[in-house]
């Protein structure tokens, strides 16, 4: 089993909201909260390097910056949670800690400040103060009269089904040219939606509850809760609670044993005309998003996205006959996210309103997931590495003679041969333990893009905005697989990635072609697909899932594929994606040659 090291993801902060000018606030509306005082159900990127101190310094204003930022006087928030704290911690004696303060509790709340806004909540409200822009940034800044929204289009708010057969869209980035992409309030359909129910790594709160307001929307986070060392999850609860945030509950998956990090991000919406099921690469924060700083003076953005992220949406109708769906009938896809959701112990009511919706077109693609924690038996074959390829076979994309495969992740473990040849079998519908014959040279099909440390200097944001780009100097070794390394440089023009995304092209042994595409949150490490091996007694080991993450896997359809001209042993091109994913990068990708990878160090 590879070391707990492998999951590495430094949350550094990243060109967070500098606003701190006020702007009007609406009184609440009463008629639209939903009660949460019941509790009737039951209720990037994995970072090494995440150390982030609990300790309480009254002497000092909250900061979680990672970088040495001029420090800034704090701005108040109405709901002042400082979530983006909720990662994994190492051990204090780590080499890669970064060690932060919050000033009033765990998550940074200031309850004087939280009572003055309880008691004026009718009055302006200002945003929680937040890091400094990296130096390279400010450097940057624009004139007031230059600052410009012209690149930030009115959101149109069309509710209710859009997507009821599925689709993949690129996130939106700011002054970058739209093309098959969605901003966050596209996705969450605020005007509709009645309730959310959000998983994530990392939360910006503020910045989140303006675009999904908690006084009209009933919210469940679902969110990481371990801690090496001390389990904070009692004063994250403690804090929210204080804060008196309507309509508001974290829920926490199971985290004992060896499981390390609750990082599957997703959102299921509950409107009354259909469940809107979103499947993102990003967390739940600005930049992910593709949104940035605010300009203090001008209130406005100015600087460019520098990062970029996927989703998969899909929008279920409601059952026509107002029944519930038997757990049995439903399609693949709604057993597994089913299956993925009952692990993680979301609750009966979440259960039974996802059975309120008709899952009819979701067989079309499956959920794929890694339940977090020690799999045996039949259960160690419907998770991780095993569900992708079972995955694989339910969509009749197995019997493969050749496959190409492109990997993109925002985070790399310690890569080993091994490991990559588990996920080529699993790519190809086959057990990721098999003895099935593949190439010899099978790493010569397999290619990772991740960035150059030049790509990373020259990106719009620079070093300082690549603290969720982790590979760690000491992984990159002379067992990894460095001949499949290819620089990640985005379509868009000094964009950094935090995609999730494996891209297969193939050609199966009765000669038809085949392509799929997987999104979601899991990047290339055992962590994030598990950990298994055959013993000596020729008996498979126990799967070991150090993480919770899901995903989407769809095929390019059969009318994509059906006029190829391909010679023998040849796979259909990178450009059979176009309609079903708009690929991100560069490809074939530029080999690294004398070029390094960027180290999160």
């Amino acid at each position: 089993m590879a070391s707990l090291d492998d999951d590495a993801e430094l949350k550094r902060a990243i060109a967070l909201s500098l606003e701190d000018a006020s702007s009007s606030k609406s009184a609440l509306a009463p008629e639209r909260v939903v009660d949460l005082s019941s509790d009737d159900d039951d209720d990037e990127d994995l970072r090494r390097a995440m150390a982030l101190s609990l300790q309480e310094n009254e002497a000092e204003k909250p900061s979680i910056s990672a970088s040495a930022h001029k420090p800034q006087a704090p701005a108040q928030s109405q709901y002042a949670l400082n979530t983006s704290l909720s990662a994994d911690r190492p051990a204090q004696n780590s080499p890669d800690a970064i060690t932060t303060k919050p000033a009033s509790g765990v998550l940074g709340l200031d309850r004087k400040a939280m009572e003055q806004e309880r008691l004026a909540r009718l009055g302006k409200r200002k945003r929680s103060a937040s890091p400094d822009r990296p130096s390279k940034l400010i450097a940057k800044a624009l004139p007031a009269a230059s600052a410009s929204s012209a690149h930030q289009p009115p959101i149109a708010d069309k509710s209710p089904i859009q997507y009821p057969g599925g689709i993949i869209k690129r996130t939106w980035a700011f002054k970058h040219p739209r093309t098959n992409d969605i901003r966050l309030e596209e996705v969450l359909q605020a005007s509709t939606v009645n309730i959310a129910i959000l998983s994530s790594f990392q939360w910006e709160d503020s910045w989140l509850f303006d675009k999904l307001d908690p006084c009209k929307v009933k919210q469940i986070w679902i969110m990481n809760g371990k801690y090496r060392g001390e389990d904070v999850r009692e004063k994250m609860q403690r804090e929210a609670v204080e804060a008196q945030i309507p309509n508001f509950k974290q829920h926490f998956p199971p985290m004992d044993g060896q499981i390390s990090n609750m990082h599957s991000k997703f959102m299921l919406l509950f409107h009354p005309t259909h469940l809107r099921i979103a499947v993102p690469t990003a967390n739940m924060t600005l930049v992910d998003w593709g949104e940035t700083n605010k300009d203090p003076r001008t209130g406005k953005s100015w600087q460019p996205a520098v990062m970029e992220n996927s989703v998969f949406l899909i929008d279920l109708p409601r059952r026509s006959d107002n029944k519930l769906s038997n757990k049995e009938d439903l399609s693949s896809f709604g057993k597994e996210l089913l299956r993925f959701l009952e692990a993680q112990e979301v609750g009966r009511n979440v259960i039974e309103g996802l059975l309120k919706f008709d899952f009819t077109h979701t067989q079309h693609s499956a959920f794929v997931h890694s339940i977090a924690g020690n799999h045996t038996g039949e259960a160690s074959h419907q998770t991780g590495l095993a569900g992708l390829a079972r995955a694989v076979r339910h969509l009749q994309l197995d019997q493969v003679e050749t496959l190409e495969l492109d990997c993109t992740a925002s985070s790399l473990g310690a890569l080993k041969d091994t490991f990559l040849k588990q996920v080529y079998l699993a790519a190809r519908g086959a057990s990721p333990l098999s003895d099935e014959t593949i190439p010899a040279r099978f790493l010569d099909k397999i290619r990772i893009y991740f960035p150059s440390r030049d790509t990373v200097e020259k990106s719009t944001g620079g070093p300082a905005c690549a603290g969720i780009v982790t590979l760690s100097k000491s992984h990159y070794g002379a067992d990894f697989p460095k001949q499949c390394m290819r620089d990640y440089k985005s379509t868009r023009r000094g964009v950094l990635s935090h995609n999730k995304l494996l891209l297969a092209r193939g050609r199966k042994k009765d000669g038809t072609s085949f392509a799929w595409a997987y999104i979601g949150s899991a990047n290339l490490s055992e962590a994030a697909w598990g950990s298994q091996k055959v013993l000596k007694s020729g008996k498979q080991s126990v799967l070991i899932n150090r993480n919770w993450e899901c995903g989407v896997l769809v095929p390019v359809p059969e009318d994509s594929l059906k006029d190829l001209q391909l010679q023998d042993g040849e796979v259909p091109p990178m450009s059979v994606f176009e309609g079903t994913i708009e690929v991100p990068f560069q490809y074939p990708g530029e080999e690294y040659g004398a070029k390094e990878p960027w180290f999160f160090k």
